[in-house]
C-alpha cells in the first residue's frame, strides 16, 4: 500500500508539472524547453494542443556518455596489457559504436515526431477531451484535485479493508477472549453502528475520584507513546489491581476506563488460561502480539485473577499453572508501553508477592452506600420498568406510581449490603415477575417479593462464604 500511495502521488506531481508547462507555454512562446534537459517538449499553442517531444538531445548525450565510458574502459585495459596502439584502436571502435547509437536515437526521434507522437497526441486529446487547451487549462486543476481526493480515499479504504482482513483472517483473536473484547477499528465501527453507549459511572465518590485520576494518567501516557518524537522514549503503563467483594463493579470500572481513554479492551479470565494447560503460555503470547499491533494502546483485563496469581510456593515448578504464571511475571517485570494490565480479584491477599508488586495502582471496590444504591435503582428502573419501547403506556404509568422518589428511597435503605450486581438482579426480577403474571402488569407485590428474595439470597451467600473461609483456613 505504501508503494501504491507513492506511485499515485508521483503521477499527480508529473501531471501538475505538465499542466504548469502547458499554461506557461500558452502565454510565452511556441517552443519551451522542459526542466528535464536534454529532453524538450515542443508545444503547438493552437487548440487543442499538440504534444511533440524532442528526443534528439537524448541521443546526443547518450552517445557521448557511452563513448566516454567505453573509451575510458578500453584505455584502462590497454594500460594493463601494455599496448598503446591497441587501446587507441579499441577506443576509436567503441566511440564509433556510441556515435552510431546516438545517430540511431536521433533517427528514432525523427520517425517518432512524424508518426508516433502525432498518434499519441490524438489519443491523449481523445482521452482528456477539450480540457487541455489555452482557454481552460487553469480550470483543469479541479480535475487534478478530484483525482487526488479519489486516490487518497482509495488508499485509506484499502488500508482499512486490509486491517480488517489482517485482524479477522491473518491474526484472529484467541478463543479465550470474553465477548466484551473490543479491538481495532473494525470493532469500533461495529459499536458505532450498533449505537453503543459507554456504561454509566455509578460508584461511590472515592471510587469515582480514583477512576478519574487513573484515567488522566493513562491518557497522558498514551498520548506520550503515540507521539513519534517519543518512539525511543516510551513510558510504561501503570498496572491496576481491582479488589473487593463480588459484584462491586470491577469489570465495569475497567470497561469505563477503556472507553474514556479510547484504548483497546481485551478481556479474559484466569480460568480460561489455566484450563488451556501449557497452551496458556501461547495464548498469553498471542494477546501480547495483539497489544504490539494495537493502534490505540491496549488494556488487558483478567477477571478472577486470584485463581491465576496464587503464591508460587504452593505450586509445583513442573505444573502448567506455574509456567503460565512465571511467563506473565517475566512479561510484566519492568512494565510495558504497549498494554496496561488490569486484574480483578475477590481475594487480594492470596496473590503472589512478586505478582502483587507488578500493580502500581490498587483500588478497593466497596459495596455501594445509600446514595449509590439509589442511583443504581433509578438507573435500572429507567432501563427496564419505565422503558416505553419494551413496555406499554399503562405498565410504565403504573411503575412510575409504585416506584416514586419516596419508594426508591425506602428500597435503598432496605437493601443495605447488596452489591451493584445484586441490585441489578433485583430490578430485573421485578420486571420478570410482572410479565410472568396473568395481567402482565407490575404490582406492589412483585416489587416486595423481588426485594425479599434479593435479601434472602444475599444472606445465604454470606453464610456460604463463611463456611468456605473456615474450611480453607482463609484469613
Amino acid at each position: 500500500m505504501g508503494h501504491y500511495f507513492f506511485m499515485t502521488t508521483l503521477l499527480h506531481a508529473l501531471i501538475c508539472i505538465l499542466f504548469c508547462t502547458l499554461s506557461s507555454s500558452a502565454k510565452t512562446t511556441d517552443q519551451t524547453p522542459s526542466i528535464f534537459s536534454p529532453f524538450t517538449i515542443k508545444l503547438d499553442t493552437s487548440s487543442p494542443i499538440k504534444i511533440q517531444p524532442d528526443l534528439s538531445g537524448i541521443g546526443k548525450e547518450l552517445g557521448n556518455s557511452i563513448g566516454d565510458f567505453f573509451s575510458t574502459g578500453v584505455n584502462t585495459f590497454a594500460d594493463s596489457v601494455g599496448g598503446d596502439e591497441c587501446g587507441k584502436n579499441m577506443s576509436r571502435g567503441m566511440s564509433g559504436l556510441a556515435k552510431n547509437l546516438g545517430e540511431g536515437t536521433r533517427s528514432f526521434n525523427t520517425q517518432a515526431n512524424s508518426t508516433f507522437f502525432p498518434e499519441l497526441s490524438t489519443t491523449f486529446r481523445g482521452f482528456i477531451g477539450s480540457a487541455i487547451n489555452p482557454r481552460n487549462v487553469f480550470q483543469f486543476g479541479g480535475l487534478v484535485a478530484l483525482s487526488m481526493a479519489v486516490s487518497v480515499t482509495g488508499y485509506y479504504l484499502t488500508k482499512f479493508l486490509w486491517e480488517f482482513i489482517s485482524y479477522k483472517v491473518l491474526h484472529p483473536k484467541p478463543v479465550i477472549l470474553l465477548p466484551g473484547t473490543t479491538y481495532g477499528r473494525w470493532d469500533r465501527v461495529k459499536r458505532w453502528w450498533n449505537g453503543y453507549v459507554s456504561p454509566a459511572m455509578i460508584f461511590d465518590s472515592s471510587v469515582k475520584e480514583r477512576l478519574m485520576e487513573i484515567e488522566n494518567k493513562t491518557k497522558s501516557i498514551r498520548s506520550h507513546n503515540k507521539n513519534r518524537k517519543n518512539k525511543r522514549n516510551k513510558m510504561s503503563y501503570d498496572n491496576l489491581l481491582l479488589h473487593g467483594k463480588p459484584g462491586t463493579g470491577k469489570t465495569l470500572f475497567a470497561r469505563i476506563l477503556a472507553d474514556k481513554t479510547n484504548m483497546d479492551f481485551v478481556a479474559t479470565t484466569a480460568a480460561s488460561l489455566l484450563q488451556s494447560g501449557v497452551a496458556g503460555v501461547k495464548y498469553v503470547n498471542d494477546i501480547i502480539a495483539m497489544a504490539r499491533r494495537s493502534l490505540y494502546g491496549m488494556i488487558l483485563f483478567i477477571d478472577e485473577a486470584d485463581a491465576l496469581f496464587v503464591d508460587r510456593d504452593s505450586l509445583s515448578p513442573d505444573s502448567d499453572h506455574y509456567k503460565v504464571l512465571s511467563h506473565i511475571l517475566a512479561l510484566t517485570g519492568d512494565g510495558n508501553s504497549t498494554f496496561m494490565l488490569i486484574a480483578a480479584t475477590n481475594h487480594a491477599y492470596v496473590i503472589d508477592n512478586a505478582m502483587g508488586r507488578r500493580f502500581q495502582d490498587r483500588v478497593e471496590m466497596p459495596l455501594p452506600n445509600t446514595d449509590t444504591r439509589k442511583e443504581l435503582i433509578n438507573l435500572y428502573t429507567d432501563k427496564l420498568l419505565l422503558n416505553t419501547h419494551t413496555n406499554n403506556k399503562i405498565f410504565v404509568k403504573t411503575a412510575q406510581s409504585l416506584l416514586n422518589c419516596g419508594a426508591i428511597e425506602t428500597i435503598a435503605q432496605q437493601t443495605a449490603g447488596l452489591s451493584h450486581a445484586e441490585i441489578k438482579d433485583m430490578v430485573h426480577a421485578m420486571h420478570k415477575k410482572a410479565y410472568a403474571s396473568t395481567q402482565q402488569m407490575i404490582t406492589q407485590k412483585h416489587i416486595t417479593d423481588a426485594i425479599n428474595q434479593a435479601l434472602e439470597k444475599h444472606t445465604t451467600l454470606q453464610e456460604d462464604q463463611k463456611i468456605k473461609e473456615r474450611r480453607f483456613n482463609y484469613v
